[in-house]
C-alpha cells in the first residue's frame, strides 16, 4: 500500500466563509490565472480559537513570516516544516479545504474552522500541468520526438513488473523501468536526489502501468512528498494506449482482471 511520507491531516471542515489577506510574494503563472490549478503547495497554522487565528492574520499583515509563525504557535506536527503540508491535488482534503486551496490565488491567507481547531491557510505555489495524459497525447508526443535527444521534454517511466513488460511494450518509446513493487526504494532516492540517473523535476515525467491506478498513486506521492509537480500518469495505462492510440500494442488481461503483482490496476 502506498503511504505518503508527509503528514496530510484528515480535516473535516465546517462550512464557513472567510476573508482573505493578500501576501504579494507569490503569484500564479502568467496566462494561467483563469485556470484551476491541478496541484498546490499549501501551508497552514493550526490554533485553538478564532481569536488566535485572527491574531495570526494580524501578525502576518505586519510582516511576520508564515513559517516563523507556524513554528511558534501551530499545534500541528507540520510546525516543524513551517506549516508546509507539501503539494496536494484536489480531493486529498475535504471539499471546504479544497475550495480555499484551489480557489484563492497563491499568496493569499484564508482562515477556516474544523473539528481540529482553526486553520490559517496559505497557498505558496500553484501548478497547472494536467495530472493525466491521454493515449492520443502520448502518441503525438512520441511521434514529435519529445522523448528523444539530449534534452527531452518528456521523461517516460514504466512501473510494471518484468512479467507484464513481456506481454506488451509501446514501440519506439524509451521508457525507463522503475517497478512499482520497489517504489519505496527508488522513490525515496528520487526525492533525496540520489537516484541515478535522476528524474528531472523541471521536465514532465509520465508514469505508465497497466490501467493507470498505480501510476496515478506514484504521481501523487512524488508530487506531494518530493515536489515533482510536472509528474503525470498515462490515463488508462498501456491498456488504453493499445485500445485508443496504437492497435499494434497487445492487450493483455489477467484471470482475475487485476494486475498480477499487486492486485491493483
Amino acid at each position: 500500500m502506498l503511504v505518503s511520507a508527509r503528514v496530510v491531516l484528515p480535516l473535516l471542515f465546517l462550512a464557513r466563509g472567510a476573508e482573505a489577506l493578500s501576501l504579494p510574494a507569490v503569484t500564479a503563472p502568467k496566462g494561467a490565472t483563469d485556470a484551476a490549478p491541478t496541484r498546490v503547495r499549501v501551508s497552514h497554522i493550526l490554533v485553538d480559537s478564532e481569536g488566535l487565528a485572527d491574531e495570526c492574520v494580524s501578525l502576518l499583515e505586519k510582516g511576520t513570516a508564515f513559517a516563523e509563525l507556524a513554528e511558534s504557535v501551530s499545534t500541528c506536527d507540520s510546525k516543524s516544516r513551517g506549516g508546509d503540508l507539501g503539494w496536494i491535488t484536489p480531493g486529498l482534503m475535504v471539499p471546504e479545504f479544497d475550495a480555499a486551496a484551489f480557489t484563492f490565488p497563491p499568496g493569499e491567507v484564508v482562515t477556516v474552522q474544523s473539528d481540529f481547531g482553526w486553520h490559517v491557510v496559505c497557498v505558496a505555489e500553484a501548478n497547472y500541468v494536467p495530472d493525466d495524459m491521454s493515449p492520443a497525447e502520448l502518441r503525438a508526443r512520441l511521434m514529435a520526438g519529445d522523448c528523444e535527444g539530449d534534452a527531452p521534454s518528456l521523461q517516460l517511466i514504466d512501473l510494471r513488473d518484468d512479467e507484464e513488460r513481456t506481454k506488451a511494450m509501446i514501440p519506439n518509446a524509451p521508457f525507463r523501468h522503475l517497478p512499482y513493487l520497489k517504489w519505496q526504494t527508488w522513490a525515496e532516492q528520487a526525492i533525496a536526489g540520489t537516484l541515478e540517473p535522476p528524474i528531472d523535476k523541471g521536465v514532465e515525467v509520465l508514469f505508465m502501468d497497466h490501467r493507470g491506478g498505480r501510476a496515478e498513486r506514484i504521481m501523487q506521492y512524488l508530487a506531494q512528498a518530493g515536489g515533482f509537480v510536472k509528474g503525470r500518469y498515462l490515463h488508462g495505462g498501456i491498456n488504453s494506449y493499445a485500445e485508443e492510440a496504437d492497435p499494434s500494442v497487445p492487450v493483455y488481461l489477467e484471470s482475475d482482471g487485476d494486475c498480477l503483482t499487486c492486485k491493483e490496476h
